[in-house]
């Protein structure tokens, strides 16, 4: 039964730790796994970095990264529900590749598409960065949890690390100082009247908000330092520049200093692109019908700013992937492995093009 094959792949992917940075253990697993099933395999690597790499030749290709976070959650089931970090972001979608490779090789099938197992896309997207530097395929799929949606829009994104200053007093005393914390809020109240963060868009809503912030305050003062990391969320039509062009006014004025840290722009897709064209008519065979839009940074950035069409689509729940609560139904996962198999036909020619 695929449920529970697709059970059994995705636990034995989770119970290899692979937090950014100590990913070669899980893809020796993945390298046996390929082998078992007589797949070639080409790895990549700069010294750091380590990428596998099968049917190098194809011009779709389908990315999955193999890093996590920091384990926060143990892999534990509950029927079809498979809970622990990296479940959801991306270990699913892993596991959805290597059931549809283990399919093929059963039905005897050809595998049309390119694959590629990369490292380090939770913290710099080195590994996609290296197969970009090494590959130019004309179309991918990224996989990524997108709740079995074929992204086809992407988010844009600013990153700031900031300082504010204010002035200390006794904490008794707050008319005798400035505090640091509200003058961080009053910045970021200011940010949030910007009107790109004002706007509407089809699949999601910009949005800037504040997700570090660190003020000490070991005696009783009125807080004179804070240092935190801002983040924007960008419609794929809106301009990273002409936004910083808004914020950096009110960055000069609020922070003692700051730091974009992370600045992309997003896209959107047309409807007749080629790549477009596949997913839909894989959609139509699998009996998945809804497009979206990314939020987060995904390797699709990489992709598509050296110039290869790119998608966002898998198994798993954005919302809660990182969160101590990340899990994913073995379901979907069976579901996305079926598209990736469609797909792949489809793009073989095996099935009609029209």
């Amino acid at each position: 039964m695929k449920t529970e094959r697709a059970k059994e792949i995705l636990l034995q992917l989770l119970k290899i730790p692979s937090p950014s940075g100590q990913e070669d253990r899980l893809m020796l697993h993945i390298m046996e796994f390929l082998h078992r099933l007589d797949y070639d395999v080409k790895i990549e690597s700069d010294g750091e970095i380590i990428d596998l790499v099968v049917n190098p030749e194809a011009e779709l290709f389908y990315e999955v990264h193999v890093d996590t976070i920091p384990i926060r959650a143990e892999p534990f089931v509950r029927g079809n529900i498979i809970y622990g970090t990296g479940a959801s972001d991306i270990k699913g979608g892993a596991a959805a590749i290597l059931l549809m490779l283990e399919e093929l090789r059963k039905e005897g099938k050809d595998l049309n598409v390119g694959i590629v197992f990369v490292s380090d896309e939770e913290l710099g997207g080195r590994g996609s960065a290296l197969f970009m530097e090494r590959y130019r395929p004309k179309m991918a799929v990224v996989l990524e949890p997108t709740d079995l949606e074929v992204h086809i829009a992407h988010a844009g994104n600013i990153e700031a690390y900031f300082e504010v200053d204010g002035k200390e007093a006794h904490g008794a005393c707050p008319e005798s100082g400035v505090n640091a914390i509200e003058e961080t809020y009053k910045m970021l109240e200011e940010l949030k009247k910007l009107e790109p963060f004002k706007a509407k868009g089809e699949f999601f809503d910009p949005h800037i908000g504040i997700q570090e912030l660190v003020c000490e305050n070991p005696v009783y003062l009125i807080p004179a330092l804070c240092k935190g990391r801002l983040e924007a969320r960008l419609l794929p039509e809106q301009e990273v520049e002409d936004v910083l062009d808004l914020m950096d006014p009110i960055l000069d004025e609020y922070t003692k200093s700051y730091e974009y840290t992370e600045i992309w722009d997003g896209y959107r897709l047309e409807p007749d692109e080629e790549i477009v064209q596949l997913a839909k008519k894989a959609m139509e065979k699998t009996g998945l019908d809804e497009f979206g839009g990314m939020r987060s940074w995904t390797d699709a950035i990489n992709f598509m700013y050296n110039g290869t069409r790119t998608i966002v689509f898998g198994p798993g729940n954005l919302d809660i992937s990182h969160t101590k609560f990340e899990r994913i139904d073995v379901r979907d996962v069976v579901t996305a492995s079926e598209f990736l198999k469609a797909l792949n036909e489809i793009y073989g020619g095996s099935e009609p093009k029209e």
